[in-house]
């Protein structure tokens, strides 16, 4: 019989090949626009720059902030490695803050421990994620920071297709990816012009054209740019992506209760309750101990786990850069040492739940 392997990430993005023909044929302003408008039903903003991928928005923030040699910038110790990795391009320092005890989110108390004992205006930005997809109230970070001029850099991509509402007037520029199987899409968005502008003109060669109103040909470079505009075909990819977005965080949902039913009071692990302002774009569980062995064993049956992420002072160059000691950030490293993420996606079959269920349980009951 052949072994059943589940992926871990695998997504229908539903975009059929009439979709796909009828599309081409649209200018590249007009897909822009049906973006635009697709994406509004999901996140309200003045200004929104497409852009190739997400590591391309976070650089073109960071030029935005206009970040300089010696800067600081604040991210979690749990952030994407793309996140210090992009800081340090610029000879600036990333700052890392623990994460909460009991979540994956930045702990505040340390953060506004950090700040009041570094009054420093080097500190040019702080960078927030929503890890794991559970709503992050960007407002407790905004009355933290105060009077100082520290923008806030949010991203948002594991919030789409929550109410964003009270997070929308808050952060600075807001950041979002639209990662699918065929695509790296990403979304810059911003409610301040002068932020807007820089981003835009940065990201397309530092172009700026003379006369758009009479002709649209003759240019001047007026700064040392990039080139971060994403093909026509990752355009219609995005916005397919965008069209499927909502039926699939109704799916993702509804077999994040299905493991939350199955798995209370099985030994050896632990998750969170349901909760309504989570997108669970990951399932994440804690194993007592042995996470390795536990996730080999499902590996086993063919059953693909993952870690999101890997805290920040545990990798060669920030642990070498920095002297980090293991237990620099204690509840990351205990964190770390526990959590693993089962498959959560729109390609799951019922039969590729169950049988998630079925191992996960048999694996934790068998543990000693």
């Amino acid at each position: 019989m052949k072994k059943r392997v589940i992926e871990f990430d695998k997504q229908n993005i539903g975009l059929s090949g009439e979709t796909l023909v009828a599309r081409s044929k649209e200018s590249k302003n007009s897909l822009n626009k049906k973006l635009e408008t697709e994406f509004l039903n999901y996140a309200n903003a003045k200004y929104i720059l497409p852009l190739n991928n997400f590591t391309s928005a976070l650089h073109i923030s960071m030029c935005a902030c206009n970040l300089k040699r010696g800067d600081k910038v604040i991210c979690s110790v749990n952030s994407s490695p793309a996140v210090p990795e992009v800081i340090r391009h610029f000879d600036a320092e990333p700052i890392f803050i623990d994460i909460e005890p009991n979540s994956f989110a930045m702990n505040l108390q340390h953060l506004k421990e950090f700040l009041e004992s570094n009054r420093s205006k080097k500190i040019k930005a702080i960078i927030i994620a929503h890890t794991d997809g559970e709503l992050f109230y960007i407002s407790q970070i905004k009355k933290i920071i105060g009077s100082r001029n520290i923008l806030i850099i949010e991203d948002g991509s594991n919030t789409l297709g929550l109410d964003r509402e009270k997070l929308d007037s808050v952060s600075d520029i807001r950041l979002f990816s639209l990662d699918n199987t065929l695509s790296n899409f990403a979304i810059f968005t911003t409610d301040r012009e002068d932020l807007y502008e820089t981003a835009k003109l940065l990201s397309n060669h530092g172009l700026k054209y003379e006369d758009e109103q009479s002709v649209d040909y003759i240019y001047d470079i007026i700064d040392e740019g990039y080139y971060y505009q994403p093909s026509k075909l990752e355009t219609m990819f995005a916005i397919s992506t965008l069209e499927v977005l909502s039926n699939h965080l109704s799916i993702r949902r509804s077999i994040a209760k299905t493991y939350i039913s199955n798995f209370v009071n099985i030994p050896h692990i632990y998750m969170q309750e349901f909760k309504q302002n989570h997108t669970y774009s990951q399932f994440i569980i804690k194993i007592d101990k042995n996470r390795d062995g536990f996730a080999h064993e499902l590996k086993e049956r063919g059953i693909e786990t993952k870690l999101q992420y890997i805290p920040l002072h545990l990798l060669s160059y920030y642990k070498n850069k920095y002297l980090f000691k293991i237990n620099s950030f204690p509840n990351a490293l205990k964190n770390f040492q526990q959590i693993l993420s089962l498959p959560i996606h729109s390609a799951l079959s019922s039969e590729d739940i169950a049988h998630i269920i079925e191992s996960v349980i048999t694996v934790a009951k068998n543990r000693i």
